[in-house]
């Protein structure tokens, strides 16, 4: 907490010294703006403001994007044409690191501190970049005593070009055993350690070219050369890449409430009058059935179970399934309506029950907001007058579904930038494009075990056998309730299908890490989730489909742009249109489904309307939580009797998931 708080205080005493404003022009004729705080204060600002932008974009935007979890009321596409996130980036952090650059540049004597915020500067161009595409950088903030009024917007290419050429200078530039005692942070945000201490400058090397491995790979559909050239650069020196829990780039908020905590626990908990699942990020569908259908141990270090964040007992969620069960042993007056003539004929050994039961689930996924298509329905049952209902909907209270799990939400909440796993996965991919698969399987397989590692958990031997996790094997997953989609992993073949398992797994480890989430599918496209469905609602969004949706591919930029920094903005939007390989003329161009350069046409988009279009009759089936303790009602008895230690039928279902039987379907003897 000592170590986030005195961050914090420094936000206040640095934004004494920025300036208010609200668009580049002002930005760069103000000659007001005060540099003589020590850098340690000033650089401990960028980070916590640095923080806070990610959760800030993560909880509206990324955390949907991602498909991670469910924010509820941030489902719906939207555009922001404020500058909010604009001038986050460029006033309240960029023109900070710039001037600080520049301070040390030159400087020997501060090489180790010059790298440091290079490296800071070039996460921050990454995030901007993937988020909006062209934008300014290499003019992006003038000195103060220029007074320029235009800012061209810099290319795809041009920026991750440049910001590979900083990482790799940054690289270069650390001295370890420093002549200079003072080339260092003496209170150090990101490798300060738990005491807030001096720098780490081993960690920070790690970090500064494990980032530029990210960032070479980021960039392989915009160049390949330069893809290949950093990363096997980057990738030289094995021991200057993250490569233990320690290394891993984890950024610390702290307990004080009014002060410290994190972004996310001031948005949904501090401040919340009411719970809402509207509000408070629940584990998504789509993410959902990956862990359930490869029995993934993680699923508990990701997200909560049902109910377990109410303050009061409530009724669970419950799942309606179909059982079987021997007839013989509930054969009675009361619930046999054939008793009689069962009891006669001497056959009831044979006879088999098909039941109807209700029963909890530990983990439920959340909705997103609209379940069907406009134009769709969901299907007559057969034989009955009336229809299917959505089985996630029937919850009973917001606390059944599965939310977040506390650990990435709380007040002294750590956010990693970079782990342990990210490290063996770009190593895995970089040797699958440009070395030996080989040395990509045992990557692949380290990156798993690192990943299990995190989070102290068993059981990484297992999972790595299950097929589609198994390196070359295939894998079949559940299904999502409307069968849209399924959690297959097609890794076994050649290099297309080994690069799927080393991504998805990525994508796995890197839960709410939503940046790296979002771009991974963009630059990938093999996750491939179904679109968003508008059900017919409105939006303000130009080029908007009523009835589907796929999700945002970039962020437009701020309105004020077009009077502002006019010319420079639309030749941005040729920028996007010269290398976009989906581009929409919708709202002059500059809107949120035209895909970036860096990443991959989806291939989806072409069949759309064949998907997802007209009128489709819905019929529902939760593979997931389909015979979950059993397939018979005496599997599922020897479950709540394992679970529960309780003798008694009856008590132990109870005890176990709150059983209950609900409709003798039919008595049928099998063949």
């Amino acid at each position: 907490m000592k170590k986030i708080l005195y961050i914090l205080a420094f936000v206040s005493l640095c934004a004494a010294f920025q300036s208010c404003t609200k668009d580049f022009e002002e930005i760069n004729t103000n000659k007001n703006k005060v540099y003589n705080v020590d850098v340690n204060d000033i650089f401990a600002g960028t980070v916590s403001r640095t923080m806070r932008l990610i959760q800030d974009v993560n909880y509206n935007k990324l955390i949907n994007f991602s498909r991670y979890a469910v924010v509820g009321f941030a489902t719906n596409p939207s555009q922001d044409m404020g500058d909010n996130y604009f001038n986050q980036f460029y006033v309240g952090i960029i023109r900070d690191i710039l001037k600080m650059e520049k301070d040390y540049t030159g400087k020997p004597e501060f090489a180790n501190r010059l790298a440091m915020v290079k490296t800071w500067k070039s996460y921050l161009f990454y995030m901007m970049a993937s988020m909006y595409g062209s934008i300014p950088m290499s003019q992006a903030l003038a000195d103060s005593e220029q007074s320029k009024r235009e800012y061209t917007y810099d290319t795809e290419l041009e920026i991750y070009t440049q910001i590979l050429k900083d990482l790799k200078d940054a690289s270069a530039m650390y001295r370890v055993s420093s002549s200079y005692p003072n080339d260092v942070l003496m209170r150090d945000p990101v490798f300060g350690g738990t005491a807030f201490g001096k720098s780490d400058i081993s960690k920070w090397q790690k970090f500064t070219n494990t980032l530029r491995l990210n960032i070479a790979l980021h960039a392989q559909n915009l160049s390949m050369d330069l893809a290949r050239t950093h990363a096997t650069e980057a990738m030289a020196d094995d021991s200057k890449l993250i490569s233990s829990l320690d290394d891993m780039v984890k950024l610390q908020w702290g307990s004080d409430e009014s002060m410290s905590a994190s972004y996310y626990y001031t948005r949904f908990i501090k401040n919340a009058t009411n719970f809402s699942e509207m509000t408070y990020p629940a584990l998504g569908e789509y993410f959902a059935i990956y862990l359930f259908s490869y029995k993934d141990p993680r699923l508990g270090a990701y997200s909560l179970k049902g109910n377990q964040l109410s303050p009061i007992k409530v009724k669970p969620f419950l799942y309606t399934d179909t059982l079987t069960r021997k007839h013989l042993n509930f054969c009675t007056k009361t619930d046999c309506p054939n008793f009689a003539l069962h009891q006669a004929d001497g056959l009831n050994p044979l006879r088999s029950d098909s039941i109807l039961v209700d029963y909890s689930m530990p983990y439920v996924p959340l909705t997103e907001l609209n379940s069907l298509a406009a134009g769709w329905e969901w299907a007559f049952i057969p034989g009955k007058d009336f229809r299917y209902n959505d089985p996630l909907a029937s919850r009973n209270s917001p606390y059944n579904l599965s939310f977040v799990q506390t650990d990435f939400v709380k007040e002294n909440a750590s956010m990693i930038l970079l782990n342990w796993a990210d490290s063996y996965f770009l190593k895995a991919e970089a040797e699958m494009l440009f070395g030996s698969e080989g040395k990509a399987m045992q990557n692949y397989e380290l990156g798993v075990r690192a990943s299990f590692a995190q989070y102290n958990l068993p059981g990484a031997d297992e999972y790595l056998g299950q097929n589609g996790v198994k390196w070359n094997t295939d894998g079949k997953g559940y299904a999502d309730r409307r069968l849209l989609y399924r959690a297959n992993i097609r890794g076994k073949g050649g290099r297309d299908n080994h690069l799927e398992q080393i991504y998805k797994q990525r994508y796995i480890a890197d839960y709410l890490n939503c940046l790296e989430g979002w771009n991974l599918e963009r630059r990938t496209r093999v996750l491939r989730f179904p679109p968003f469905f508008a059900n017919g609602g409105a939006s303000d969004v130009e080029g908007y489909n009523s009835a589907y949706n796929y999700w945002t591919e970039r962020f437009i930029y701020p309105i004020v742009e077009q009077s502002k920094n006019r010319d420079a903005y639309y030749k941005g939007i040729e920028n996007l249109k010269a290398i976009s390989p989906y581009y929409r003329g919708d709202r002059w161009g500059d809107n949120v489904y035209t895909t970036l350069g860096f990443a991959k046409l989806n291939p989806d988009l072409i069949f759309a309307e064949q998907l997802y279009g007209g009128n489709k009759k819905i019929r529902p089936n939760c593979e997931y939580f389909n015979k979950k303790y059993g397939k018979t009602y005496e599997e599922v008895v020897a479950t709540a009797k394992s679970m529960t230690g309780e003798p008694n039928d009856n008590l132990a279902l109870t005890k176990a998931f709150d059983y209950s039987f609900r409709q003798l379907l039919i008595t049928y003897i099998p063949k």
